[in-house]
């Protein structure tokens, strides 16, 4: 078989086809082009889903005349100067293979103006034959049109999709470039319509404005942390931004738009229970790291990249990632920021802030009360209006212990819910011998804080040597003001605070708070429970050996194991964060698998925990007392979790007085 040198053609459209797919192809590479140029704003159109005509103009620094006719040579480039280089990339090109590969492919059409030049110049060429140049006027930049895309190669315009297919993909292009590159203004034609505009002004959160709109814009988490030499930057969507596939996850690694499967799995991971099971969060994320550390260079449309240390990269991804849902609470009422403003298109846009604004409340503390008979006490009491929420009920007299326990009998026999009965009872173990209703609503579920410790003494009275010589009890942190309003089928808690109406699903609520509290046990080494009656087991010399070789995973498993004879045992704790309770029989099945509860994985410990959590949580349709509702909406108040329960639904939904009047047109 004989050996030949391919023409120059050939090779032209054999490179082609690495370069260039697709129109998005196409587009991708001269947008980049265009940024490396300097370019501030870039305008995209698009006729026939880019396959009939193309057209890219910016403002960059345009073409030296004398180098235009170089610019289309393959392996030409002003990027790149040596090998040494390769190592250090800090622009978005550098082969050299993208003009020539378009213009092999298509008619191209470029005029070009370099900053300082009188005039431009004015570039045709066909199929990469039959260059022609000529003087034109034409302002500072590049415009590079491109027609009939694989007019020459009818195999490969066969196999190109239908033009809405194909100008789909050019817009996700443009809207990546958006995203990668906030300060650059870019505008988007598709077939005479202008499709959307971006404001350049650098801000990302604008610029998700102009590619998802106003609403996906304000409720994306911002993130911006630094650990090491890696910087990552950018906004997170989650909860009902969520999506069914990851096409809107957008990853850029120093600016450059990438496919990063490091970068997607650790944002899933941080991600996990804020998405609902089967979606997936939406992001736009700029990873800043040394050039050196990762290489650009493996993939032909530069779309692919690869870390010298994978696992070191993801792990500290995730931290960062992380710092994004730090101070969180499962439901916040209150908060610091200001509120959301609005955002218009014009040259002004304001700045947006992601978390939602409300004013902040305080607990209205128990005061002495004032004479009854003084005028400033009589206006106070009509000029103050009937409350049920957290400031409500001052001066009340106290209510007896056995009253207090009548009217939970009484709720207890409406009650079928075992998680509530037992709610019941350890509240009212936790209750002291008098109560006001202000100090019952303090006392939360036992599924939610910490008991009572038996001996535990009531602080002494205000002013009382004893008091002073006590040591000083950290004040707890004012909760902001609330009203509960009821419960609605007997499963959605209803809440009116701040202007809002605020509707909490119990279940999920507790469930998120119950994960939380056996996560922490599991993570502090407690994730098992004593046996009021020890397990005794009579084992064999074989197995004998494999518990006393083996006694530190059983630890780290959950078990408390003992030696009571030459070959007895017996068994004080069990874990119950892997599972149910296990006994005796289940005992005897763990010796077998010793190795496998130490290799356990954290993701089969938090799918056994989230089980364990949502089986152990109130149920809808459980009824609940006023104090039990109080104590699990405080509990959310306090605990640092996501908004939704270990499975991803949320927990609470609210509306806003104005959503309200608008939607009983009280306003427009």
């Amino acid at each position: 078989m004989q050996i030949r040198i391919l023409d120059a053609a050939t090779v032209g459209r054999i490179a082609a086809g690495e370069v260039v797919e697709r129109p998005s192809s196409v587009v991708k590479e001269l947008m980049e082009n265009a940024i490396d140029a300097g370019a501030t704003s870039i305008t995209v159109e698009m006729r026939g889903g880019g396959i009939d005509y193309l057209r890219v103009t910016d403002n960059g620094c345009g073409i030296e005349p004398t180098q235009v006719r170089l610019a289309f040579e393959n392996h030409a480039t002003s990027k790149l100067q040596n090998a040494e280089q390769l190592d250090d990339i800090r622009t978005l090109g550098f082969r050299g293979e993208a003009l020539p590969s378009i213009a092999s492919v298509s008619h191209v059409e470029m005029t070009t103006r370099a900053r300082g030049q009188q005039t431009g110049v004015k570039l045709n060429i066909d199929g990469g034959q039959d260059l022609r140049v000529r003087e034109a006027g034409c302002p500072e930049g590049t415009t590079i049109v491109v027609k009939d895309l694989f007019y020459n190669i009818p195999v490969r315009r066969a196999f190109l999709k239908k033009p809405g297919y194909e100008g789909g993909l050019v817009s996700d292009t443009v809207s990546k470039m958006i995203l990668g590159n906030p300060g650059v203004s870019v505008r988007f034609i598709n077939n005479g319509t202008n499709a959307f505009h971006s404001f350049g002004d650098g801000k990302l959160r604008h610029a998700v404005f102009a590619v998802y709109g106003k609403e996906t814009a304000e409720k994306m988490v911002e993130v911006d942390a630094a650990e090491g030499g890696a910087r990552l930057y950018g906004l997170i969507g989650v909860g009902e931004l969520a999506k069914s596939t990851r096409a809107h996850q957008s990853f850029f690694i120093n600016r450059r738009a990438v496919r990063c499967a490091v970068l997607s799995k650790a944002l899933e991971e941080v991600c996990r229970s804020r998405v609902t099971i089967g979606m997936y969060p939406m992001c736009a994320l700029n990873l800043v790291i040394p050039p050196a550390s990762v290489n650009v260079n493996v993939h032909p449309n530069k779309l692919e990249v690869r870390f010298k240390d994978e696992m070191t990269m993801r792990a500290v991804a995730e931290r960062l990632l992380a710092s994004a849902f730090e101070g969180e609470r499962v439901l916040q009422i209150g908060s610091d920021q200001p509120a959301p403003q609005a955002i218009t298109r014009t040259a002004e846009v304001r700045e947006i802030i992601s978390a939602p604004s409300y004013g902040r409340g305080l607990v209205e503390t128990p005061a002495a009360p004032a004479d009854s008979d003084s005028p400033a006490a009589r206006d106070d009491e009509k000029a103050r209006p009937a409350q049920t929420g957290t400031s409500a009920r001052r001066g009340e007299k106290p209510v007896q212990m056995d009253v207090f326990r009548r009217v939970m009998d009484e709720e207890m026999k409406k009650l079928g819910s075992t998680a509530g009965h037992q709610l019941r009872e350890d509240a009212s173990a936790a209750m002291p011998e008098t109560a006001s209703p202000r100090v019952a609503r303090e006392i939360p579920m036992s599924s939610l804080a910490r008991p009572v410790e038996p001996e535990q003494k009531p602080a002494p009275a205000a002013g009382t040597g004893e008091a002073a010589s006590a040591d000083p009890q950290p004040a707890k942190p004012a909760l902001p003001e609330y009203r509960i309003i009821g419960v609605l089928m007997r499963t959605y808690i209803l809440i009116e605070a701040n202007d809002a109406l605020i509707m909490i699903d119990q279940h999920a609520a507790h469930e998120r708070l119950q994960y939380e509290k056996f996560m922490a046990q599991l993570e502090a080494g407690r994730g098992s429970q004593q046996l009021l009656t020890p397990i005794v087991l009579h084992l064999s010399g074989r197995e004998m050996a494999l518990i006393r070789d083996n006694l530190d995973v059983l630890s780290d498993a959950g078990y408390t194991v003992e030696p009571f004879g030459e070959m007895d045992i017996q068994v004080r704790a069990v874990p119950y964060i892997l599972g149910k309770a296990e006994l005796k029989p289940a005992f005897m099945d763990t010796l077998e698998a010793l190795y496998r509860l130490k290799s356990a994985t954290i993701d089969a410990k938090r799918l056994e925990v989230a089980t364990m959590a949502c089986k152990s949580a109130v149920k809808g349709g459980d009824a609940l007392t006023e104090m039990e509702i109080r104590s699990l909406v405080e509990k959310m108040m306090e605990t640092g979790a996501p908004p939704t329960c270990p499975h991803g639904r949320p927990v609470m939904k609210s509306i806003s007085r104005r959503e309200l009047e608008k939607m009983f047109k009280r306003i427009q």
